[in-house]
């Protein structure tokens, strides 16, 4: 039987989890936000719960310039500002992860998604079947015979191999950019 590793968009995640509660967002007793760190928490557990893992990562972005800005001046000058509210959660939701055993990773210049992509390749070549979390419909283009994508909304769970994508976008994964 295959290893399992499991890729988590940690910065989609985070961002997802802070707007879920945008209408009511969740605070300490001294008004610190809460909201991301909860949502975090909770889809750490439910994917503990579900997948049988043997490898496991954490992608982040990390603030500053990337190759990609570097290279294209406009690279997602339409994206608003990362909310403050969100800002200050990172390093407890960076703790969160490493304390259940999540291993955080970063690189200075590279998203998250580039992150997510090499250690996909890498554990394509060690024959580690990968899924990874991500709502970013980009790493669409990774699904192959040994990677998936899984998406939770409420309850949920949505898999993503090959023909789900084909079915979903009207071409195949390797098309997707």
């Amino acid at each position: 039987m295959k290893k399992l590793l499991l890729l988590i968009d940690g910065s989609s995640l985070a961002y997802r989890s802070h707007y879920a509660f945008i209408r009511n967002p969740l605070k300490t007793s001294n008004g610190e936000p809460t909201s991301a760190i909860f949502g975090f928490a909770r889809s750490l557990k439910k994917l503990s719960e579900e997948l049988n893992l043997d490898y496991a990562a954490v992608c982040f972005d990390l603030p500053g310039p990337t190759f990609r800005k570097e290279s294209f001046a406009d690279y997602k000058a339409q994206r608003k500002e990362t909310p403050e509210e969100l800002i200050v959660q990172m390093p407890y939701i960076n703790h969160l992860c490493e304390s259940a055993g999540f291993p955080v990773v970063t690189k200075e210049g590279y998203e998250a998604d580039d992150i997510i992509a090499t250690l996909t390749e890498k554990a394509g070549r060690e024959n580690v079947e990968t899924v990874i979390f991500t709502l970013d419909k980009d790493l669409m283009q990774l699904v192959s015979d040994n990677v998936r994508v899984l998406n939770v909304r409420g309850s949920e769970m949505e898999w993503y191999d090959k023909n789900k994508v084909e079915e979903k976008f009207g071409v195949t994964p390797e098309k997707i950019n």
